[in-house]
């Protein structure tokens, strides 16, 4: 274990075909933290149905830049998707985009719950079924409409 981590739990392996996404939190529950010198991570497994913790990392409070701070929270995400934090520097912003990792800014406070809900709203199965469910209620709209027509109209 590293020597800027805290306590480390593994929960789980994760969810086939999921996401992992990581969240900067002090409280277990919000977005509050800046990400280079977050208390803990947070890793979930989100799939389009549910969401899973997979892994809380927390970390040694410790003041001031350092690389192997850094490294030791990039090791922690490595392979999530995202990383949801209140801010983050621009050049860390970058090694996370060359590591595959998006850091995605939110205001602090928002509830984990909530961002892990907007993720799933916009999974493309769940996005793809509420446009079809639109067409089709344009299709049932239009189908009435010629039923209680007759051919004489035009």
């Amino acid at each position: 274990m590293s020597e800027h981590i805290e306590r480390q739990l593994q929960l789980a392996d994760g969810l086939s075909a999921s996401l992992r996404v990581a969240f900067a939190s002090g409280d277990h529950k919000r977005v509050d933290q800046h990400f280079g010198s977050c208390e803990a991570l947070m890793v979930y497994g989100v799939a389009p149905d549910r969401a899973e913790l997979l892994q809380v990392t927390e970390f040694r409070v410790e003041h001031g830049h350092s690389v192997s701070k850094l490294e030791t929270r990039m090791e922690v995400i490595a392979g999530c998707f995202a990383v949801f934090c209140v801010a983050v520097g621009e050049s860390v912003f970058r090694q996370l985009l060359a590591a595959g990792v998006r850091a995605i800014r939110v205001d602090s406070g928002t509830p984990i719950s909530q961002l892990i809900r907007q993720l799933q709203q916009q999974w493309p199965a769940n996005a793809d079924s509420g446009r079809r469910q639109q067409r089709r209620e344009q299709q049932d709209d239009r189908l009435a409409e010629l039923a209680n027509s007759s051919w004489d109209d035009e």
